[in-house]
C-alpha cells in the first residue's frame, strides 16, 4: 500500500473508532440517566411539593439540592412524598429522648419506631447515607419530655445528590 492511501486508511478506522466509542457512551449514558425506575417516584409527590411545610430548599443548583427539614408536631402526618436522589442527611444530635413515629411506605406497609430515652450531651453533627427513598409518609405519634428542640440548635439538612431523574 503507498503512503496516501494507508494514511487515508487509517484516518477513516479513528473517524469510526471515534464513533463507536461516542455511540457507547451515549448509549451507557442513556441507561444511567433514564435506568431508574419511575413508578416509584410519580411526578407531584417530590418532598417540596408534597410535603412544603417540612421540606424547605434552602440552596439548588444542577449537581445538588439542599433541604431543611423539620419534624411535623405530635399527632401531624406528613404526606406522601418520595426522595427520588440518593443523599447525605445531616442532623444535630444533642442526645435525649427520640420521637415514637411511624414510617409508612407506599405499598401500604407500615415500620413503628418507638421512642427511648438517652443522656443529653454537647451538640454533634450526625450524617447518615441515604439511598433514593420511594413514596412514604411520616407520623409522629408522640414526643418524650426529654425531645424538646433549642432555640439556636441548627436544622436538619437534606443534601440531595442529583445523578438520576
Amino acid at each position: 500500500m503507498n503512503r496516501p492511501k494507508a494514511v487515508a486508511h487509517l484516518r477513516k478506522r479513528r473517524i469510526i473508532s471515534a464513533f463507536i466509542v461516542t455511540a457507547l457512551a451515549l448509549f451507557a449514558w442513556h441507561f444511567y440517566a433514564y435506568g431508574q425506575d419511575k413508578s416509584q417516584f410519580p411526578e407531584g409527590y417530590d418532598a417540596v411539593q408534597a410535603a412544603p411545610d417540612t421540606h424547605k430548599v434552602i440552596f439548588e443548583n444542577d449537581f445538588v439540592r439542599v433541604l431543611e427539614v423539620t419534624m411535623p408536631s405530635t399527632g401531624t402526618t406528613v404526606p406522601m412524598h418520595h426522595h427520588r436522589w440518593p443523599s447525605l442527611f445531616l442532623d444535630w444530635d444533642t442526645g435525649g429522648g427520640t420521637p415514637h413515629f411511624r414510617y409508612r411506605r407506599g405499598d401500604g406497609t407500615v415500620t413503628d419506631h418507638p421512642s427511648h430515652d438517652a443522656p443529653v450531651h454537647p451538640g454533634a453533627w450526625s450524617v447518615h447515607w441515604m439511598q433514593p427513598e420511594p413514596m412514604h409518609s411520616i407520623e409522629l405519634v408522640d414526643r418524650p419530655k426529654t425531645d424538646v428542640p433549642r432555640s439556636g440548635d441548627p436544622p436538619s439538612l437534606r443534601v440531595e445528590i442529583k445523578c438520576h431523574p
